[in-house]
């Protein structure tokens, strides 16, 4: 009998209480008892911990460029929260998504509740302090969890869930690779959504050029405006080191260790898990599909 893969996040960071590193996941290495297929795993786990983890330090000159402005607006289309919604916002980073959940619910003058997960917790606490400061509150949940494994939630627990390049990134899902560990994230999606939820998400397309992005950014990058007034010289500087990581990124996707679908093949995946009603539109200078599925009533 085969043997059941542990999630790797279960498997090295069991407090769940505070941000996880490549430090302590060495470690636990050193001091736990693993097998060799699972100190691989680890291994390329701690590999993909330090890219995110260097390529999280100049994400928010990402989000002050136009291209990812029209994704944050196109995801905002196809985010609808009802009255006193539960909703989850799925490797949250700096919590965009869960600042457009807010935003739209406040229009709609309905409460909702959001969850805000991700294995590093400091970018939603930085958010959270900057918009204090400016006198906002973000009603959030923060959580330490992984979608390397299936959520500690119950069965039909969220109205909605957002994930913003997130899911096509996971390169192990209980051990499992490539499009079987799409496939598997997708899954505990749609077993965590309530009956006539819905989960909006987006990926990289299939043959993604993200040498568009940057030419599309340049613009904002030298936005002479935003240097004088806001004294933010870091947009320039930085954006040699995003093109690096996007360039990385799409590579990973053309060697397999990302899973960059096309439509087609993504729509029979999505179906084949059970959802309905997809909807998609191409955005961030037509390098990102954004995609919006339903679970059935």
């Amino acid at each position: 009998m085969a043997v059941k893969e542990k999630g790797l996040y279960n498997l090295i960071h069991k407090d769940k209480k505070n941000d996880l590193n490549p430090e302590e996941i060495l470690s636990n290495i050193k001091a736990e008892r693993f097998s060799t297929k699972q100190i691989e795993r680890i291994i390329a786990w701690v590999k993909e911990l330090e890219f995110w983890e260097d390529y999280g330090e100049v994400y928010k000159n990402l989000e002050k460029a136009k291209p990812y402005s029209n994704l944050s607006n196109v995801i905002r289309g196809f985010i609808n929260p009802g009255l006193n919604d539960t909703w989850l916002d799925v490797g949250c980073g700096p919590l965009r998504i869960t600042e457009i959940i807010c935003e739209k619910a406040q229009e709609k003058a309905c409460l909702v509740e959001v969850h805000a997960i991700d294995i590093v917790l400091k970018p939603a606490e930085e958010k959270l302090a900057e918009l204090k400061k400016g006198g906002k509150h973000l009603p959030v949940i923060l959580e330490h969890l992984s979608i390397t494994e299936p959520l500690p939630y119950l069965n039909n627990t969220f109205n909605g869930i957002g994930a913003n390049l997130v899911l096509p990134y996971v390169t192990d899902f209980l051990g499992n690779k490539g499009e079987k560990a799409l496939e598997m994230v997708l899954r505990d999606m749609f077993r965590i959504l309530k009956p006539g939820g819905e989960l909006i998400w987006s990926t990289p397309k299939s043959n993604v050029n993200f040498n568009w992005v940057f030419l599309a950014s340049l613009p904002d990058m030298f936005n002479l405006y935003r240097y004088i007034v806001d004294r933010d010289f870091s947009r320039l500087l930085q954006g040699t080191r995003i093109l690096k990581h996007a360039i990385a990124i799409q590579e990973k996707g053309k060697n397999g260790l990302y899973t960059f679908l096309t439509v087609e093949k993504l729509e029979k995946l999505l179906s084949k898990i059970g959802f309905v009603d997809p909807k998609w539109k191409k955005t961030f200078s037509q390098q990102v599909w954004v995609n919006r599925v339903q679970k059935p009533l």
